[in-house]
């Protein structure tokens, strides 16, 4: 399988994808919200891409994916990945900046700390973290459980003995146990180091049941305040785990995921095929309707009538070949009429372009709207090649040409869902298209009314402002801007 049929795979759900050369090395790894749309912001004509995203996708061979419950789970195995891969194009990619890294420093009391330095000086560093964000929880999971310093003092033997290093607010608040002032001995830091390379490490399980046990032993000693901070410690770094627990075991790889797809797909398939013979049945037709187109008018009070055109293949929605009209023949709100137009525009273009006709043609309406639509579709010679219907949608019912009663369908029955559910989405598309154009002549209506504001100022304005309401609460300064101070003064006196 290669990488466009791979591709086809990829579900809208959070994720991971990592792409790899002719050789099979992993040369980057990215995380996604929605895999398939970020995928394919890859595979796009080279000219939308920057070069070095270019010369990226000219060495991809192979796409491998992994899902995730979450976003942030998605994140979390980038940064292990990354880690463990070092992928060649993840620094390419990053305009010349460095990882961040969690580093313990080559020092009296190690301070603990986020750098974008890696410097050979004995310090220990983890990373690098493809996410700066889940550096600093981490950080941040450490401050809650370890008292450590963040001061810059050196804290060698002779300045903690000497007194001159005093202890500050971060003593106060309980997050340092102030080794300035030798109240925490270093082997005691040290120790907490020890629990932190663990943690860092990924040895969780280790510190947890480490906690458990010194829990136990404070309760049974009766040190209950005692017990109480080593249960607290406990409860953070189970949290920690279940996260980690998500990422490491809570995915699902690709050709898992493939191979369920490929279940379904069947599956999907057969209901299809029982769904569109069962409509073939109910309407009379004599072939299956594997391809449905629905008409829907939209005008309110005669203004900006539009109307729209949605089709299902299959019995589901094939939205790149939806398609809005503009009426351009009939003048004001005749519903009858804008049918027929564009019944007859929408099937002499098909016709012109030598593309198939659909089986099945839904009209949303009553008689009078699918009389006009038969007329168009007889001007065309092709009364007899398509099936037509209308629906109704006041009692649902559906009127077949040549019979003299509508014939009202099982409410529960799938031939009435597929065809309510074509006729909501055709309205739906259609109003959509009409509110937004509606939108557009009450700007243009509002705007050109003012003298001295012709065609090129309303679209500063627009451009400027980007809607009526904005430019009705600019200022007379900022409307100056624009159009200058006389005319500003004009619009603002009339909005």
């Amino acid at each position: 399988m290669n990488v466009k049929e791979k591709i086809e795979y990829l579900p809208h759900t959070p994720g991971v994808y990592r792409y790899l050369d002719e050789s099979g090395t992993v040369i980057y790894v990215g995380k996604a919200k929605d895999l398939k749309r970020r995928v394919l912001q890859y595979f796009v004509p080279p000219e939308q891409l920057n070069r070095k995203t270019r010369a990226l996708v000219e060495k991809i061979a192979d796409l491998q994916y992994t899902l995730v419950e979450t976003e942030e789970d998605a994140l979390l195995l980038e940064n292990n990945l990354i880690k463990q891969l070092q992928p060649r194009y993840n620094i390419l990619l990053k305009d010349d900046k460095t990882y961040p890294w969690i580093c313990i420093r080559n020092e009296h009391f190690p301070r603990v700390m986020l750098t974008r330095r890696y410097v050979k000086d004995g310090s220990l560093y983890y990373g690098p973290y493809a996410s700066v964000q889940h550096a600093r929880k981490i950080l941040d999971l450490a401050g809650n459980l370890y008292k450590l310093r963040i001061c810059s003092y050196s804290l060698d033997p002779d300045a903690i003995s000497s007194g001159k290093v005093k202890s500050c607010l971060n003593y106060h608040l309980k997050r340092c146990a102030a080794p300035c002032e030798g109240l925490f001995s270093e082997e005691e830091y040290n120790a907490q180091i020890e629990d932190i390379k663990a943690l860092l490490s990924g040895r969780v399980r280790s510190l947890i049941a480490s906690c458990r046990e010194k829990m136990m032993e404070s309760s049974a000693d009766l040190r209950f305040e005692d017990a109480q901070i080593w249960k607290e410690r406990m409860t953070l770094l189970e949290a920690h785990h279940e996260r980690q627990k998500v990422v490491g075991h809570g995915i699902l790889d690709m050709e898992t995921y493939r191979l369920l797809q490929e279940k379904k797909l069947p599956r999907r398939i057969e209901h299809s095929e029982k769904v569109m013979e069962q409509l073939r049945k109910d309407l009379g037709m004599s072939e299956m309707p594997r391809h449905i187109e629905c008409f829907d008018n939209s005008n309110i009070q005669g203004t900006n009538p539009v109307a729209a055109c949605v089709v299902f293949r299959d019995a589901i929605p094939s939205k790149k070949d939806y398609r809005h009209f503009l009426v351009r023949t009939v003048v004001g709100a005749n519903d009858y009429a804008s049918m027929k137009e564009i019944v007859n525009r929408r099937y002499s273009r098909l016709l012109a372009e030598g593309e198939e006709l659909p089986q099945l043609i839904v009209i949303d309406g009553g008689k009078g709207q699918l009389k006009f639509a038969l007329e168009a579709l007889a001007e065309l010679g092709i009364r007899d090649k398509v099936f037509v219907v209308g629906l109704a949608e006041r009692m649902e019912e559906v009127i077949v040409p040549g019979e003299s009663v509508s014939l009202f369908l099982d409410k529960n029955s799938s031939s009435l869902r597929v065809l309510m559910h074509i006729r909501d989405e055709a309205h739906r598309f259609g109003i959509t298209h009409h509110r937004n154009r509606r939108s557009a002549s009450q700007v243009e209506s509002a705007l050109r009314s003012i003298p001295g504001v012709g065609e090129i100022t309303e679209q500063k304005l627009i451009r400027h402002f980007r809607s009526v309401k904005r430019i009705r609460e600019a200022t007379l300064e900022e409307l100056s801007s624009v159009t200058g101070p006389v005319l500003a003064k004009k619009i603002k006196q009339a909005l």
